[in-house]
């Protein structure tokens, strides 16, 4: 049986975790840079799709010119494993956004891998894993979901070259960057 000083430290890890996918989630929605900034790691990468780069640039990505008029996600269950400094998880969520006149929605999952920085946890490689894209995207530039362990959410890759555990890797298997 796990001693209550470890399962406490560890159960608050888990908030904080959480706390920090729903702050990420509001500063996009409401276009905050330098909130989006601060929940990632420096030397962070997001693989969103038609996006992929650092936590930085997909701040400017999101709240830059030409950037959705519209944003609102709506998070579901988390699931973390917490080992010691650094974190997996997977949150299930649902998207809708405008651009313009036009309305996006999707729905599916965040795979991430974070870090604890500076006694703070942070976004180090996020992976979005759709279960449904939006209209204009392109499913190959996605992670692929799989009901069973060849899942994304299975693996603990660290980032985007890192080809530990295997995984079901993108639909029509573009290189990683």
């Amino acid at each position: 049986m796990e001693e209550p000083s470890a399962a406490l430290h560890r159960w608050l890890d888990k908030a904080e975790l959480d706390e920090l996918v729903a702050v990420l989630s509001s500063a996009v929605d409401r276009g905050d840079r330098e909130r989006i900034e601060a929940c990632y790691t420096d030397d962070s990468y997001d693989d969103h799709g038609s996006f992929k780069g650092t936590g930085a640039a997909f701040a400017e990505f999101v709240c830059g010119r030409g950037a959705m008029t519209a944003m609102h996600h709506l998070l579901g269950q988390s699931v973390f494993a917490v080992e010691g400094e650094e974190a997996w998880g997977e949150t299930f969520f649902v998207f809708h956004g405008r651009a313009g006149d036009v309305e996006i929605a999707g729905h599916g999952r965040y795979v991430d891998y974070f870090r604890k920085v500076q006694g703070r946890w942070r976004v180090a490689y996020r992976r979005v894993v759709p279960e449904s894209v939006p209209a204009g995207d392109e499913l190959a530039a996605y992670w692929t979901a799989s009901r069973d362990r060849a899942d994304p959410s299975y693996d603990r890759r660290r980032s985007p070259g890192d080809d530990r555990a295997g995984g079901a890797g993108r639909t029509g298997e573009p290189s990683p960057p």
